[in-house]
């Protein structure tokens, strides 16, 4: 079964869609107003609460990330407006913005440097996927969730980068259709570390059921990796049909424009000034001296 690998944020963080399901296309939503309140839970060093917002064809979505080694919570907001393929992520302390472009995820890899398999040097590793829908049904307000239960099995050959691990995952999901702006074929999308440099795991993907999941109202994960074992948890909080400001899911009035650092990124903590720019700039040309220098 061909796939393709793409590297995200890290070396270490690969995105995997098998060929057989496809890539995610951009599609308009029209979804009915909906706030959805949840809190996911991993071990007791992580809790991240999640406020979804929806209203026709934009999003918002508000984290707040509480650590156990830290003392402060941080926070975001994402705005995604699909009818201008547009979105913001907001810095609200500092009232900062930076702005994105939503498109379809193949057009997304084609800008990237995307990994083929065959290219990877590393031992054999095998990703066996089973997703099973149970029948049960369960309403939320007036969503229908579906119990969902998934095995992940990741099975390395001698030699592979990575140990072998097993991850049950037993949830409840509701369908929102066009939620990020994408069609919903995010069932194939698989988290994987591989390995960095040239020695990364080559992968063999084996699906068995392929029951779809959707967005979690309750979800229960056990991650087991040698004698080690994690349990992570969603939790519904709060679920509401009221309607929605429309001023939600726009830039609100006041904000600067963050840091802007090429290729699209930025850094949500300074505003967009000269003086940063140049002492940011400044910062990067000197790394690479001392690099040149080596």
């Amino acid at each position: 079964m061909r796939a393709l690998v793409t590297f995200c944020c890290s070396a270490f963080c690969v995105l995997i869609f098998a060929a057989s399901v496809g890539l995610p296309k951009f599609t308009l939503p029209n979804l009915p107003d909906l706030m959805v309140k949840t809190r996911r839970t991993s071990g007791d060093w992580l809790s991240q609460v999640t406020t979804l917002y929806v209203k026709g064809a934009r999003q918002r979505t508000e984290t707040v990330i509480q650590q156990r080694a830290r003392a402060e919570a941080t926070s975001r907001v994402v705005i995604q407006q699909c009818d201008e393929k547009r979105g913001f992520n907001l810095n609200e302390r500092d009232k900062l913005y930076a702005s994105f472009e939503i498109e379809d995820w193949s057009d997304r890899l084609k800008k990237s440097r995307p990994v083929r398999l065959t290219q990877m040097s590393g031992a054999e590793r095998t990703v066996t996927i089973d997703s099973i829908d149970t029948g049960e049904r369960r309403q939320f307000a007036h969503y229908t969730a579906r119990h969902v239960k998934v095995k992940t099995q990741f099975e390395p050959s001698p030699g592979a980068s990575t140990p072998p691990s097993v991850e049950q995952t037993d949830g409840w999901y509701i369908d929102l259709p066009g939620l990020g702006c994408q069609e919903q074929t995010f069932s194939g999308l698989v988290f994987a570390r591989l390995g960095s440099g040239n020695h990364r795991d080559r992968l063999q993907i084996k699906w068995l059921g392929k029951a779809p999941r959707g967005y979690p109202i309750e979800e229960t994960t056990l991650r087991t990796e040698a004698v080690a074992k994690t349990i992570s948890s969603v939790d519904l909080l709060e679920i509401s049909e009221a309607p929605l400001t429309p001023s939600l899911f726009d830039l609100p009035a006041g904000y600067r424009l963050a840091l802007q650092t090429g290729n699209g990124g930025a850094d949500l903590t300074k505003p967009d000034t000269i003086s940063n720019r140049a002492q940011y700039y400044w910062g990067r040309f000197t790394y690479w001296v001392r690099g040149f220098f080596r």
